[in-house]
């Protein structure tokens, strides 16, 4: 696998493969939604309290989805019970599922 450069600021969580796709760059946008359910790069956001670096959301609930500090994947955060879930090995595999309607929460 090849180097993939993660900024020093994310490095504590394993989040290689976001970076080493083209959604670090470009994202990905739900018009119907009005939503960027995975942000560029320059929009991630760190919930250091829960060791939660977001990088996005399906737009309902306050639902947030990212990578947690010490565990792989890709987690939903649901606020109303404090919860995580684990939701997709990866980014791009949360993108696929996204896009073919299988994430239902």
């Amino acid at each position: 696998m090849p180097q993939v450069d993660i900024p020093d600021t994310w490095r504590a969580y394993q989040c290689g493969d976001y970076f080493g796709s083209p959604l670090a760059m470009t994202g990905a946008w739900d018009a119907d939604a009005q939503i960027w359910y995975v942000e560029p790069a320059e929009g991630l956001v760190e919930d250091a309290n829960r060791g939660f670096l977001i990088i996005g959301r399906p737009g309902v609930d306050g639902i947030t989805w990212g990578y947690r500090k010490g565990r792989p994947g890709i987690w939903v955060h649901y606020p109303l019970e404090d919860r995580f879930e684990h939701i997709a090995d990866s980014a791009t595999a949360l993108h696929e599922r996204w896009r073919s309607g299988q994430i239902l929460l």
